[in-house]
């Protein structure tokens, strides 16, 4: 069990800062951008292209970290009053849940590449299929999350999920 803990935890250290480092790109193109639009009324070309596709990669990462924090929607109405051991077991058939919905996603981000990926964006003239992979990278986190977090909540003697109020 302390192993999964352990690559969560890595796996999270390395997923925030990505997500960090993003953001703070985000955050320094945006001045820039801002500064030569009202100032010299000029831009940076793809700079917007660029951003956008920034974010995309920031929802993708941050989604998959959230699943592994287990802060992705959930309805505790009736779980928060069962049994502990019928709680880890709730736990996991919601991860199982998530697993099952990102694997529909994976195949569907696959054809949806497939399809549209050789399209070029159009400032920055590369195949989108280069932003379009966050989706199946997000989703195989997201899946790999949610697995060791069923894992915990059926073997892990010190699981002790608390349900918020």
């Amino acid at each position: 069990m302390k192993w999964i803990t352990r690559a969560k935890a890595v796996t999270d250290k390395v997923l925030n800062s990505a997500v960090i480092l993003i953001f703070a790109g985000m955050t320094g193109l945006i001045i820039v951008l801002v500064m030569l639009r009202y100032f010299f009324n000029t831009s940076i070309p793809g700079g917007n292209e660029a951003l956008r596709f920034a974010f995309v990669y920031t929802t993708f990462l941050g989604a998959a970290i959230l699943v592994g924090q287990q802060q992705h929607i959930a309805i505790h109405l009736v779980t928060k009053h069962l049994p502990r051991t019928a709680q880890r077991i709730f736990a996991a058939l919601q991860n199982w849940i998530i697993i099952a919905m990102h694997v529909y996603l994976l195949t569907l981000s696959f054809r949806w590449i497939a399809v549209t990926g050789g399209n070029m964006a159009e400032e920055l003239k590369f195949p989108l299929r280069f932003i379009q992979i966050a989706l199946p990278i997000g989703t195989i986190l997201a899946s790999l999350y949610a697995f060791a977090n069923s894992i915990e909540a059926l073997f892990d003697r010190e699981w002790r999920k608390e349900i918020p109020e």
